[in-house]
């Protein structure tokens, strides 16, 4: 298969110089030679075939073909969002890193009474982003939605499967419709007042299992959990 890269907005066909961040990957990163085939994906559903052409010191040339015909990424089979509170920053990367390679659509930062808000890093988060997604081949860039209050994410549009990672009896398991919205707490739990606010916006208390888990790897747990397909 034929190495993927981010470029957005993506070259029209025929020959194309890659801005000189890209073309330094490409050329002394991942040390493409001329002849080398490459995609190009726009992290919006588009892809392209190139074919390398040359390599400079900061820049490299390609032919640029049309669309690929079968797409090379691929797209998880759910509509994911989680809220979550964010933990430390290098914690918060691997979050990201690794929700986007599970495969959540949406990722809301969420303000709770025992969040200790963490810098907002955009930009390092959006190279995140893109670096995971060319990793595991996926088509589609997950967002980042602005920061929100508990109380501003009950009142926002919510899907009908809705759930809240709690000590609860039941497990949380398979999403058996097509979007999901999966609520996980700080490192110091969200309070019994926050989950009974959950509970009267229609939000399903779930477990995670008997283990205690931070805050990314709940993330990381939910996801998987709510991602595989169900049983026939």
């Amino acid at each position: 298969m034929a190495r993927r890269f981010f470029a957005s907005p993506l070259p029209a066909p025929g020959r194309a110089t890659l801005n000189p961040n890209l073309g330094h990957y490409l050329g002394r990163i991942v040390r493409t030679e001329p002849g080398d085939a490459v995609v190009l994906f726009d992290g919006a559903g588009a892809e392209v075939a190139a074919t390398v052409i040359e390599v400079r010191s900061r820049e490299v040339l390609l032919d640029v073909g049309g669309p690929v015909a079968r797409l090379l990424g691929r797209s998880p089979r759910l509509v994911l969002e989680v809220a979550c509170a964010l933990p430390k920053s290098s914690r918060t990367d691997w979050l990201l890193e690794h929700g986007t390679e599970v495969g959540i659509t949406t990722f809301r930062p969420l303000l709770t009474e025992r969040t200790n808000r963490q810098p907002e890093r955009h930009p390092a988060w959006q190279r995140i982003l893109i670096a995971a997604c060319a990793q595991c081949d996926r088509l589609v860039l997950p967002t980042i939605a602005p920061t929100m209050t508990l109380a501003e994410l009950c009142a926002s549009p919510l899907p009908a499967a809705r759930f809240v990672a709690t000590a609860a009896d039941r497990e949380l398991g398979p999403a058996v419709t097509d979007r999901a919205l999966l609520v996980v707490g700080p490192e110091g739990g969200l309070t019994e007042r926050e989950v009974q606010q959950l509970l009267a916006a229609g939000f399903a208390p779930r477990s995670l299992g008997p283990l205690t888990l931070r805050t990314e790897t709940a993330v990381f747990a939910g996801a998987t959990r709510l991602l595989q397909a169900p049983l026939p």
